[in-house]
């Protein structure tokens, strides 16, 4: 009695969907591709639910005639090869014709197409594969698809489906990846009514960034072009300071197709290697073009994936692309840059919009210091707080006598601020000794303490609300992925809610004490950190608050007056580990007496 058997249409059918058809998101990236190879212009995509209940995608492409149109639903049936050779020289989205019989084996189907030129179009319906009817209908030149009930009939694919707003979030982000491919296509998202995405069409890939990504993306991308035979590349990459914690931003096309390659990612690590901090990620938007012949599609069902025929190659490409790009371009940028005042995460010492060294702060401090004590001196009161534990403040000389090494946070009690070393270190004498204290790193960990302390102390209702509240730009996947997930947020300070499409609402944010976080900055790190990670666990809270003081601390370089010195050695004192910054590098280092004069020969 034989064992083997032939499948059933039906069941065979349903395997090939579950390689094909994951979740409403590789649905829509199937008739999407169609709709390209088929010509279209304009491509709108309607998903109600997150597409699970309901998805359309209407087209202007060709379209079919009844023939074609009954046929597309047989496996393996395609306009787009007709010989294995033909795949030496693809250039189309789709080959296997395996997407339309897929998706009708696990849902139920409404197919209106009409072809372009004829009077009348054709209306099919088919529920698990099989054909329901097959009528002429009046409709428009193109091709509408529309998908109800996914995976109506086989519910155990049906559980693994995440919630609505994760579905639509996914559903987004694949159309979003697509468009950025196809700046001469309008792409149109509309879920449960709202639009999410509309790109312009107009053949400019700057302005289909700006659609995706956002305004300020687009206006901090540099353009590539860069060619080395048989590599051609063209595209965008994001500045150095716009880099985000995630590679939420990074797609990459080979002859147009969305693809994954630890290849290219790994070369754009490298070309950014010595300008960004680690866990920082540009943006990268990159059209490669290669010979068909020279890269294999036919690797993965979903055709992510593809094999190159040199794989250095296109590493070396990318590689030198990008770096051609950051070197001709940064001069300009850092041009730009000392022209203007970068709005920093966190307003330091006043709770106000303005940046930190605005001439407006300094002189509303000024006022307040001559209203509150005309004759006082300038140097602030020490606070009453606990005395710290005795732990050395690192120092420069590791063979200097142990009790001239130890010196406890509460020297700079009694210290005498000097003043500034470059712009970036503060000069405090004390007895015999001389401190430098990095001002970054102080008040990174100052930002810090703060802000893990507040949560800590109130729980998840650590939360500043702000008088008025902000707007914030996100892309549509973005804002899909905030609305899932606000409980998260939540729970480390931010209030928020959806303003229109790709718009956020900021209602409140992380309570820093008196260090007021500027919304729109602080939130960004948050959404970066979501979209990498889920944000569950104390460690990776503290990971988000350590990214924001990181981002918010004084940089160095920043000039600081006296009465922002004073402040800043103060807050430093209040603190339960002043002698590291979040990082672990110091803040304070001691050179003795001793060290100065053995290198003024006084002493041998």
């Amino acid at each position: 009695m034989t064992r083997i058997s032939v499948l059933d249409a039906l069941t065979a059918n349903s395997i090939a969907a579950g390689e094909v058809v994951e979740r409403p998101a590789s649905v829509v990236k199937e008739l999407v591709e169609n709709a390209l190879d088929a010509g279209s212009s304009v491509i709108l995509v309607e998903i109600r639910q997150g597409g699970i209940a309901y998805l359309r995608v209407s087209d202007n492409g060709c379209g079919m005639d009844e023939e074609d149109a009954q046929l597309s639903f047989s496996r393996h049936a395609t306009s787009k090869i007709r010989t294995i050779d033909d795949l030496e020289a693809l250039r189309t989205m789709g080959f296997r014709g395996e997407a339309l019989a897929s998706i009708a084996a696990v849902a139920k189907v409404r197919l209106e197409t009409r072809l372009l030129g004829t009077d009348i179009g054709t209306l099919i319906d088919i529920a698990a594969g099989e054909f329901q009817s097959i009528r002429p209908v009046g409709c428009p030149e193109g091709t509408s698809i529309t998908i109800e009930n996914l995976f109506f009939n086989t519910p155990a694919r049906f559980k693994f489906l995440k919630k609505d707003s994760t579905e639509a979030a996914a559903v987004a982000d694949v159309l979003e990846r697509i468009a950025l491919a196809r700046p001469d296509v309008s792409f149109r998202l509309i879920s449960q009514g709202a639009e999410l995405l509309h790109t312009p069409g107009n053949n400019d890939l700057k302005s289909a960034i700006f659609a995706v990504f956002g305004k300020q993306a687009a206006q901090e991308s540099l353009y590539i072009d860069y060619e080395q035979s048989p590599v051609k590349l063209t595209g965008f990459v994001g500045t150095p300071e716009s880099a985000r914690n995630s590679r939420s931003q990074q797609c990459f096309y080979i002859n147009g197709r969305l693809v994954r390659s630890k290849a290219i990612s790994a070369a754009i690590d490298e070309a950014y290697a010595t300008h960004l901090m680690k866990r920082k990620f540009p943006l990268a938007v990159l059209l490669i073009d290669v010979p068909t012949p020279l890269v294999d599609v036919n690797v993965h069902p979903q055709k992510m994936e593809v094999r190159f025929w040199d794989e250095q190659a296109i590493f070396r490409s990318v590689y030198h692309a990008i770096k051609n790009a950051i070197q001709e371009q940064t001069t300009v940028v850092e041009s730009d840059h000392l022209k203007t005042v970068e709005q920093p995460l966190v307003n330091p010492y006043i709770q106000s919009e303005l940046p930190f060294n605005a001439p407006q702060v300094r002189e509303s401090m000024q006022v307040e210091n001559q209203l509150s004590s005309s004759n006082q001196t300038t140097e602030p009161e020490p606070s009453n707080q606990p005395a710290f534990s005795s732990l050395p403040i690192q120092s420069v000389e590791s063979n200097l006598p142990v009790q001239s090494t130890k010196k406890t946070i509460n020297s700079l009690r009694s210290a005498r601020i000097i003043g500034q070393l470059l712009s970036t270190y503060l000069i405090l004498e004390h007895e015999k000794d001389l401190l430098l204290v990095d001002q970054h790193a102080a008040h990174e960990r100052i930002l810090f303490e703060q802000l893990v302390g507040r949560h800590r102390a109130r729980g998840p209702a650590a939360i500043q609300p702000l008088l008025v509240p902000q707007t914030m730009t996100v892309t549509a996947s973005e804002q899909a992925v905030l609305m899932a997930e606000q409980d998260r947020l939540m729970a480390i300070g931010f209030e928020y809610e959806a303003f229109g499409p790709q718009t956020i609402l900021i209602r409140s944010i992380p309570d820093g004490g008196r260090y007021q976080l500027v919304p729109q900055a602080a939130f960004r790190i948050a959404l970066d950190s979501l979209l990498n990670d889920k944000i569950t666990s104390e460690e990776q809270i503290s990971d988000v608050y350590y990214s924001m003081s990181c981002k918010a601390a004084i940089k160095a370089h920043d000039l600081l007056h006296q009465d922002e010195m004073n402040r800043l050695i103060n807050d430093l004192l209040e603190l339960e580990d002043p002698y590291h910054c979040p990082h672990g590098r110091p803040v304070i280092i001691r050179i003795s007496q001793y060290e100065i004069e053995k290198q003024f020969k006084r002493i041998v």
